[in-house]
């Protein structure tokens, strides 16, 4: 690198350090000047040279002369000496000492367009290696994505500049990282959490105890599609920012699928989540699927139910693509009683409020939504009764949302031990209930309507004088009267239990 370090070991020129240390910082020019004030002609990072040809004699002039190049960030001065002054006047020697500017002595024998020909030689040789640099990391870092996907491309760039990398996804789940350090993860986990709520597309830099941290994100044709977080314990320099924005262009190439692989993706995630709500499916373990969709597995969840009888692919489409728009983690998947969503229990309450919004503006405003409480993903079959009833709930009274917490039984029959008993007790009048379809679902209206003869038969669209008879069907078939409120109780009991049993 051209740098007054390198100039001093150049035994050719014989200069002579006076004052001031010198480093490897890059030389940007050598310029011989010997203008009073040369600052209009400088720009910063240059060795200026001057035989003080034109140099005030009163050392106050001299030291306002070096205290001008300073302020104009020069790297260094060199002072020819046999010209004018036999020695360098003392009056600079001085000043630069206390400006900590460098000072180089040049003998007269050493001419100064022999040292801006060096400087400028060796400036050219550093942009062939830079350029030879970066044709060599293109043709690796390639070769390391094909060959070892973000992982591969991922060690090649912490390698290559010395950093830490660590890719997310659009969800925040860690795709690739050069080290697993733990105090790294969550530092990049929590600025990832801080940023995504507010994204906008470039790179944020985030000053932290071993350097910066910078997360860029990465933008994808469809919108965001994950974010690249590295550590620099030091500044980059433009190749290495170049080396980095290239790397960058690499990893959206990993990330961003083609639609229709991103259609597969999502399908499989509706598999995954239908398998999880078959009670009778014997895959232990399957729950761990989910941290490919964006699920951490300490997370707690939630299964929101997006209750319809008809167009529930309408549904499932609009409710895939919303929130496949918010980037957060999700998976649906068309079931019995609608269309299923589980969601983290944290993003729950804006993402079901968005998703009620989105399926009126798609003319869907008939579709009620019920959500359960909050689940341990390896039990999440058991929200999908708690869900049903919550969306059964808001259907009959009437409002978008219900959440099963919400309920006054829920809490009760979400215990496993009270809704067996209840069956127990329950079980024969509702077996003989079941073969006759209508009068469940008439037993159902008639208790959730508080015995309401004109709201029940509104609700089912059948005159009132049917659901008597029906209900007098019920009476004798399950050997319970309905004017009885400890019976009318075990029957709704047993009814809402019916949705654990689905």
């Amino acid at each position: 690198m051209a740098s007054l370090r390198w100039l001093l070991d150049r035994p050719e020129f014989g200069l002579r350090l006076v004052a001031g240390t010198t480093t490897d910082e890059p030389l940007t020019w050598a310029h011989a000047i010997d203008a009073v004030d040369p600052t209009p002609w400088l720009t910063g990072g240059e060795l200026v040279l001057t035989t003080g040809l034109r140099l005030p004699r009163s050392a106050r002039e001299q030291r306002a002369y070096v205290d001008r190049l300073a302020g104009a960030g020069i790297a260094g001065l060199g002072f020819g000496v046999g010209v004018r002054f036999e020695e360098i006047p003392p009056a600079i020697v001085d000043a630069c000492t206390a400006a900590g500017l460098p000072l180089l002595e040049v003998p007269l024998p050493t001419a100064f367009i022999a040292i801006t020909q060096a400087v400028a030689r060796r400036l050219a040789d550093q942009q062939v290696e830079e350029l030879q640099r970066v044709l060599s990391y293109q043709r690796d870092i390639t070769r390391a994505a094909v060959r070892g996907g973000l992982r591969g491309a991922t060690n090649l760039l912490a390698r290559e500049l010395g950093v830490e990398v660590v890719v997310l996804d659009e969800y925040g789940v860690v795709m690739a990282a050069s080290s697993r350090r733990q105090g790294l993860l969550e530092q990049v986990n929590q600025e990832y959490r801080r940023l995504v709520s507010s994204a906008r597309p470039g790179t944020v830099a985030i000053d932290v105890d071993e350097g910066a941290l910078e997360m860029q994100m990465i933008q994808g044709r469809s919108g965001v599609c994950g974010w690249l977080a590295v550590l620099q314990r030091a500044a980059p320099s433009p190749t290495e920012r170049l080396l980095l924005n290239q790397a960058a262009g690499l990893i959206t190439l990993q990330l961003d699928w083609p639609a229709e692989l991103i259609a597969a993706y999502h399908a499989l995630g509706g598999t995954l989540l239908s398998l999880l709500l078959d009670t009778g499916a014997d895959a232990p373990g399957l729950e761990r699927h989910l941290h490919h969709f964006g699920f951490e597995p300490r997370d707690g969840v939630v299964l929101a139910l997006a209750s319809s009888d008809r167009r529930r692919a309408r549904i499932e489409d609009v409710t895939a693509t919303y929130l496949e728009l918010t980037k957060r983690p999700h998976v649906v998947a068309r079931v019995d009683a609608g269309v299923a969503v589980l969601l983290l229990r944290r993003d729950a309450e804006s993402l079901v409020e968005g998703l009620v919004a989105e399926l009126r503006g798609a003319g869907l405003p008939g579709v009620v939504w019920g959500v359960s409480g909050e689940l341990d993903q390896f039990a999440i079959a058991s929200g999908l009764g708690p869900a049903v009833l919550a969306a059964d709930a808001a259907r009959r009274e009437g409002r978008a949302v219900t959440w099963y917490d919400e309920l006054a039984l829920g809490p009760v029959l979400a215990d496993d031990t009270v809704r067996s008993l209840v069956w127990s007790m329950a079980a024969p009048a509702m077996e003989a209930l079941e073969r006759e379809g209508e009068l469940i679902a008439s037993l159902e209206a008639f208790l959730h309507h508080n015995g309401s003869w004109e709201a029940a038969s509104r609700a089912l669209g059948v005159h009132r004088h049917t659901l008597k008879a029906r209900m007098a069907r019920v009476e004798e078939v399950s050997g319970l009267r309905l004017d009885l409120a400890e019976n009318r109780a075990l029957l709704l009991l047993a009814v809402m239990s019916r949705s654990y049993r689905r």
